[in-house]
């Protein structure tokens, strides 16, 4: 496994981590692979859909609404006089006709609103840039988890591989112990005794095989696949950074952060929206079409048409607009603290996600040569049982011991992997 390249600069770049970050293809095409296969992605880009929706609804609201119109009124009694024609008849002149017809074409369109529409616009476009983010910022989380089932995976493979050395050496002992019964140099209970320490370490492989398994439905759940071409080692390696170089890493390129300023954004855009709740619009409007009860003939329909500027001011909401402008400073406030919290948050998980590379890489440096002392060990140990010698209890002494050290190095090659896949987690980095 190479070793770990631990940076003390400052300068280091995202660009420059991504292009040592060593991840097999395999990996890779797993975790691309989940990218199109986990319904989680088809409900976020539905919700950039919406917000793209909403961006081209917000850029309406500049633009001019044209409606037919049309309405027809019966009016009984309607205002009349009577003139004498001279003739000794009266005549009835109507000022409005029972009948009234009014239809045409309506055009409102938006002259001035301070702006408002202008920043709705921009708040939806917000809104559509948050959503993006939160599609980049689920594919760092599922990288990670399926980077962490992968690895996981090879370590109960590994882990099943020791369990296979161990029961093989074991069944062999078990071989010269009932060879050693029958010539009446060792008890039955020997026997019994080996053969139960095969039974414990069969029931370990078990369970172990029972954890692969579940790796697997897993790795089905994430991307869809249910096996994985591994290369059975721990192949993910990082250059990493001190706890303020990395913090700062995560601050730059972390999708979380970049999701926390965006919502800054978007509530100091709510807020400005609600600045201008007081100010007046200014529309103009008009109507061209056909009508009767024109005089003289008020039954007669004749083409018509009107314009005019509507203003409207508003005067008094019992202070709803302070109220709004309140409560959006706030909103911004809050996500401004949510800043601070994050990098709480980091800063806590930078330290213990070091620490653990740190403790892990130190750990390897020595399980290796008990490796090699617990293989002599054991070596020493078979040639002495098969001499007469040593015992059988120090037969499974020696064994157990090679057991617990090969256990070791495989539990911290994989914590150490762990750890880097947490820190390119935290700092941003995209390996896939």
């Amino acid at each position: 496994m190479k070793k770990i390249l631990i940076l003390l600069g400052f300068g280091c770049t995202l660009q420059h981590v991504s292009a040592q970050v060593a991840v097999n293809n395999d990996l890779k095409g797993l975790i691309n692979q989940s990218f199109t296969y986990f319904p989680r992605f088809r409900e976020l880009e539905q919700t950039v859909t919406i917000n793209e929706q909403n961006v081209d609804l917000a850029a309406t609201a500049n633009k001019p609404i044209v409606n037919a119109v049309g309405n027809y009124t019966y009016v009984a009694p309607v205002a009349e006089i009577p003139f004498p024609d001279g003739n000794g008849h009266t005549n009835i002149v109507k000022f409005q006709p029972n009948h009234n017809i009014n239809g045409g074409i309506q055009v409102i369109a938006p002259i001035y609103d301070f702006g408002k529409t202008k920043l709705e616009i921009e708040r939806a476009r917000q809104g559509l840039q948050v959503a993006k983010t939160n599609i980049d910022y689920n594919r760092t989380q599922l990288a990670a988890q399926v980077a962490n089932i992968y690895y996981t995976i090879i370590y109960l493979q590994q882990a099943i591989n020791v369990q296979d050395t161990v029961i093989s050496v074991l069944e062999a002992n078990k071989k010269l112990m009932e060879d050693r019964f029958k010539r009446g140099d060792a008890l039955r209970l020997d026997v019994l005794t080996i053969q139960n320490n095969i039974d414990l370490e069969q029931n370990r492989k078990t369970d172990l095989q029972n954890q692969l398994q579940k790796q697997y439905n897993l790795l089905q759940f994430a991307t869809g696949q249910s096996r994985t071409h591994a290369t059975k080692t721990f192949d993910f390696t990082l250059p990493v950074q001190n706890d303020s170089a990395a913090l700062r890493l995560a601050q730059a390129n972390n999708y979380e952060y970049t999701l926390a300023q965006e919502r800054i954004k978007a509530a100091e855009l709510d807020a400005a929206i609600a600045r201008l709740g007081n100010k007046p619009a200014l529309s103009a409007n008009g109507q061209a079409g056909v009508r009767n009860g024109y005089q003289p003939k008020i039954g007669e329909i004749k083409p018509n048409y009107s314009l005019g500027v509507n203003v409207s001011v508003p005067l008094y909401n019992g202070g709803r607009t302070k109220k709004q402008v309140a409560l959006a400073e706030s909103v911004v406030k809050q996500n401004q603290l949510a800043i601070e919290s994050l990098n709480n948050q980091y800063t806590r998980d930078i330290e213990q996600a070091l620490t653990d590379v740190r403790s892990n890489l130190e750990r390897l440096n020595t399980v290796q040569e008990q490796i090699n002392i617990a293989k002599e060990a054991l070596w020493v140990t078979q040639t002495r049982y098969t001499n007469g010698i040593a015992t059988n209890v120090d037969l499974l002494n020696a064994n157990s011991n090679l057991q617990r050290v090969q256990l070791a190095q495989i539990q911290y090659q994989y914590q150490l992997t762990l750890a880097q896949i947490e820190l390119a987690r935290l700092t941003g980095v995209k390996y896939w």
